[in-house]
């Protein structure tokens, strides 16, 4: 809304006083707009805990994935240790396995000579069937309980995990609000991490003006810069399918490229359009 508020007032100011755009011939419009990030986010903890590490400051590009900082994780570490090495503890139920097989053998080798020669007893049969059965039930409840350790390992790990804060796109923090030490409540916000090697120019075109844009087309925006006015092809990403009621207009965001962040968010300029 904010946006939109300002790309109306900016459209109010140029209109009025001009702005720097180079001369064009009268088949060419130039609408106003503004640069947003494509992502900008902040950035909180799933659980409460204590900082204990901080591992970019202020001002850093951090790639997708990194670790920003870490709360204190002592505990689940050690937990994550103990469900470890409890699910690869297999001895018991590997000597569950070769009991079942013994019990096997023996019981196949009985049901045998019972159905041959009949050198065995049908009540000695029934034995070596039972105990057969029962180990191999044994087998199969160790079995289930390795499965069940190896879940409780994944639920420990994620613990673990919850206790930093990651990277979730390649960026540029711009805002760290916490410091060593401070205790953090959850989805309370702690980084802001800003896109800047990409962004939208984003403005609200007048439907006359929208025929032949669709999404894809490459378009010409002029931005002002520190060192004055930068040109830059973009390709229309987004074109609102209503006009929003209030202003008549539609939403447009074209998508650029933005390398060197040389564009900072917030940058007004205008959008070219033949």
């Amino acid at each position: 809304m904010k946006a939109r508020i300002f790309i109306g007032v900016l459209a109010a100011l140029t209109g009025a006083t001009g702005f720097s755009a180079p001369a064009s011939p009268l088949s060419r419009s130039l609408v106003p707009g503004i640069t947003e990030p494509v992502h900008d986010s902040l950035l909180s903890a799933s659980v409460a805990g204590t900082v204990s590490a901080i591992h970019f400051k202020e001002g850093d590009a951090v790639e997708a994935g990194a670790v920003i900082l870490e709360l204190d994780k002592s505990l689940e570490e050690l937990e994550v240790s103990r469900r470890l090495s409890i699910y690869e503890s297999r001895a018991e139920l590997e000597a569950a396995e070769h009991r079942a097989k013994v019990l096997q053998a023996d019981y196949e080798s009985t049901k045998r000579l019972f159905e041959r020669a009949q050198s065995v007893s049908r009540d000695e049969l029934y034995k070596r069937e039972l105990d057969y059965k029962l180990a191999v039930g044994e087998r199969d409840r160790l079995a289930a309980s390795k499965a069940r350790e190896r879940i409780e390992l994944e639920i420990a790990r994620e613990q673990l995990l919850r206790r930093t804060i990651i990277a979730p796109f390649a960026g540029v923090i711009t805002d760290l609000r916490v410091d060593l030490g401070v205790a953090c409540e959850p989805r309370q916000p702690v980084v802001r991490l800003v896109e800047l090697k990409r962004a939208y120019f984003v403005a609200d075109i007048s439907p006359t003006l929208t025929v032949g844009l669709v999404l894809g087309r490459e378009v010409k925006i002029h931005i002002e810069v520190a060192s004055g006015q930068r040109e830059v092809v973009g390709k229309i990403e987004y074109l609102a399918p209503v006009v929003d009621p209030g202003s008549g207009l539609r939403r447009l965001k074209v998508l650029f490229e933005n390398p060197g962040a040389e564009i900072a968010p917030g940058a007004v300029g205008h959008l070219e359009l033949e």
